[in-house]
């Protein structure tokens, strides 16, 4: 995936965590998404963008309430902000 691709694929996952807001998704949701806008995702990818997002601080991943163990990711204000100045909201 080139630098181009990455960028069209992290802002698919934004945008699907905005539609949802204020919930998250869980990542197979996030995974069926991407798949929705073209993107094929190997096992690996998916979860090295959604750490990759939060470090920016544009989506924040917790824990499922009733499964501590399956994650959950959810768009933060800085998330809406960066949508938001690139006109994608």
């Amino acid at each position: 995936m080139n630098a181009e691709q990455r960028l069209l694929l992290r802002q698919a996952l934004l945008l699907q965590l905005a539609a949802a807001a204020p919930a998250s998704l869980p990542p197979a949701t996030l995974r069926h998404g991407a798949a929705l806008a073209g993107f094929r995702l190997d096992e690996a990818q998916l979860p090295a963008e959604l750490d990759y997002l939060a470090g920016k601080n544009l989506l924040e991943i917790t824990p499922a309430a009733l499964s501590r163990g399956l994650p959950r990711a959810r768009l933060t204000a800085t998330g809406r902000d960066y949508l938001e100045a690139e006109n994608l909201l």
